[in-house]
This record gives structure tokens, sequence and C-alpha cells, in this order.
């Protein structure tokens, strides 16, 4: 079992959190928008910082994510795990605890992911289906067990 814990993020992990994106998404946000543009990732980041958590592994930082709980859904978003963490089953921990308090709450989960992101199987794997989609994403939701 991988020992991780969720930090809030803070104005000190700015330039660790945008590298990190950056390394995730600049692909895909080229892909479908044609350029990676810095005030909208600098935008998007300011809509996320109260939900934003660090990734804790080993001691040091292992990724990001956004998860808020609201009455109706759980919301996740920006899940990313630093290269060094990731397919060595850190992910997987990570979204099981996420359901275990989605099946616990009965609220579902929704996330999305960039169409050509392979992402999309590892949520699928873990019982996620598409519910919707637009021009550069899907939008996958889990159902809780309960």
């Amino acid at each position: 079992m991988k020992n991780y814990k969720l930090v809030p993020y803070c104005d000190s992990d700015h330039d660790g959190y945008i590298q990190s994106q950056l390394e995730a998404f600049t692909k895909y946000i080229i892909e479908f928008f044609g350029k990676c543009d810095m005030s909208v990732m600098e935008g998007h980041l300011k809509i996320l910082k109260p939900y934003l958590f660090k990734i804790i592994a080993e001691d040091e930082i292992a990724g990001y994510v956004y998860f808020k709980e609201e009455t109706a859904k759980i919301t996740v978003d920006v899940f990313t795990l630093l290269p060094n963490y990731r397919n060595d089953g850190l992910g997987s921990v990570i979204m099981q605890d996420f359901i275990k308090i989605a099946d616990r709450d009965g609220k579902p989960i929704i996330l999305d992911t960039f169409k050509t992101n392979p992402a999309k199987k590892f949520y699928q794997k873990h019982g996620f289906e598409v519910v919707d989609e637009n021009y550069s994403h899907y939008i996958l939701q889990y159902t809780p067990k309960n």
C-alpha cells in the first residue's frame, strides 16, 4: 500500500505546480488549442486554488490534485503525478480513496480528461464512464456503489 497525504496548496508551490502542469498537459493543450497560453493557465490556477492539494509521498511532492466535495457531487481536476511517481500504483491508491469517499457519501465523482490523454483508460479501469464530451475533453463520472 502506497502512503501519501494531501496537503493544501500554498503560493510557494506556484512554480512547481505550473511546471508539473506544463509537463503533463502542454502536448494536449497545443493539440486542441494551438498554443499553451500562460495567462489561461494562471487563471485556471486562481480558480482551483481553494481546493488544490499537493500529493506528498516519501516526504516529497509527488503531484497535485483538485478535490472538491460538494452537496451533490465530488469534483476531481488536475490529477497529476510527477514522472517519478507515475505507473507505480500511487495514482490507483489515491483514486480508490476518492472512490471510498464517494461510496460512503453517495456522491458521484465528476472529472474530465483531454480526449487524447491515455488517462481516460486509467479512469475507466476505476469504474468511471464517459457521460459527456466537448471539443477537447471527455467528461467522466464514477457512480457510487451504495
